[in-house]
């Protein structure tokens, strides 16, 4: 692959030649040391490959056998940009292109918020763009760290957040805090701690001091594995203690309480079929309104649908295109039935266990009751899981350094 780049970079000739001693010509071109192949014969024609800059060599050998050359076809850069040499503006325009694409590479220009329940992304992107940190910042002027902290000190239910670069994208996850945070690796020796009130199911230690075992029960802040280890001597006397990151397999049972309401009486959009369709594109921030229709809706939703132009999956570029749809619409008044009321319900509970299965929780079990009240369709009850209910805590050195006296002075050292 490398030698057919190198042929296309300096350029190379397909050349045909005829005459009655083709052998003695190869013999003669291998014996000076000119590489030629793709050796073969068309017809009356013998034909092969060979390196431009090789060509005028090939003169005394021609001259020697008697054979008759002819440049077939001429292939590689040198010769293509010969040929457009006069079009001098299309190859300019290809290393404009190209650093231009350099130069967007160094901004982000999609911010994508993940996994937010309470928190919608537009909401998320209105609060990150009041502290400067929206599409068209230089990726340099971005700290992924202080991001992270400015979400976690504006937001006390949001528990867990990771801000990454992905080509010219910040992907930005949360968690919030009536979901189960991911957990988070400890650098410095640590405990593992109950983050919540449960029951131990199982337990397996690798690192640390197993401080429960399956079946019991612990309340939030318990240590579940110290991260202190006994060194002792022979007869099981402690001679010091040892701080270490306490590393565990646990799994825990626990519960959630529930609680959901809504009323039966809800006003309901009905659309007509009346509905307008506007165009713009968005260039480096600045909307440009290709068309933009008239109406006359007393009662109208507006849809609009953006893309954004890419290059790759990672490589956005600073160019949207959309739609924006004017749907008009009348209100009216609605009651559920009983029937459509828990189905309504039965859904909202749906969502709820999804968002607790992709924070790695298993729903073991709920006692989830509906009823109907008051005109108002209300859920309570606990939803028993599986989960790994545990946090790191930082090892206090005073809980494992040891004070020795000294049996002379009876003073500590």
């Amino acid at each position: 692959m490398l030698i057919k780049l190198m042929h296309w970079l300096f350029g190379y000739l397909t050349v045909h030649i005829s005459g009655i001693s083709p052998e003695r010509f190869i013999n003669l071109c291998r014996s000076r040391g000119l590489y030629i192949w793709n050796i073969g014969r068309d017809n009356e024609y013998y034909r092969f490959n060979l390196s431009a800059r090789n060509y005028k060599k090939l003169k005394p050998i021609f001259r020697k056998t008697g054979l008759v050359p002819k440049i077939y076809q001429k292939h590689g850069l040198p010769f293509f940009l010969h040929k457009y040499r006069r079009r001098k503006g299309f190859f300019i325009g290809i290393l404009l292109c190209g650093l231009l694409i350099y130069i967007m590479s160094l901004y982000i220009w999609d911010i994508s918020i993940l996994g937010g329940f309470k928190y919608t992304p537009q909401a998320m992107l209105k609060f990150l763009s009041e502290n400067n940190i929206k599409a068209g910042i230089m990726k340099k002027n971005i700290n992924g760290s202080e991001i992270e902290e400015i979400i976690r000190l504006s937001f006390n239910d949001i528990g867990w957040v990771s801000a990454e670069i992905k080509g010219t994208r910040l992907i930005i996850k949360i968690t919030e805090t009536n979901m189960p945070a991911p957990i988070v690796e400890a650098t410095a020796p640590s405990h593992i701690v109950a983050s919540k009130d449960a029951v131990i199911k199982k337990i397996v230690t690798r690192t640390g001091t197993p401080m429960v075992k399956p079946g019991d029960v612990v309340r939030k802040g318990d240590i579940l594995v110290s991260g202190i280890l006994d060194v002792t001597d022979d007869f099981g006397g402690v001679l010091n203690k040892k701080p270490v990151i306490a590393s565990a397999d646990i799994e825990c049972s626990s519960y959630y309480d529930y609680y959901d309401s809504f009323p039966l009486t809800h006003m309901m959009r009905i659309f007509t079929d009346n509905k307008k369709t506007g165009y713009y594109i968005t260039l480096l921030g600045k909307k440009i309104i290709l068309y933009n229709p008239r109406y006359s809706y007393s009662m109208y939703d507006i849809i609009v649908n953006e893309n954004t132009t890419r290059i790759t999956d990672s490589f956005y570029l600073p160019i949207q295109y959309g739609t924006i749809t004017v749907r008009e619409y009348f209100v009216q008044k609605n009651i559920y039935t009983q029937e459509e009321a828990f189905l309504v319900a039965k859904e909202r509970i749906k969502r709820y266990f999804d968002k607790l299965a992709e924070s790695g929780v298993y729903v073991t079990n709920n006692n989830i009751k509906t009823d109907i009240k008051n005109n108002m369709c209300i859920s309570r009850g606990k939803v028993y899981v599986k989960e790994p209910a545990w946090e790191y805590k930082i090892v206090d050195e005073s809980e494992w350094r040891i004070n020795q006296t000294d049996e002379y002075n009876r003073d500590n050292y």
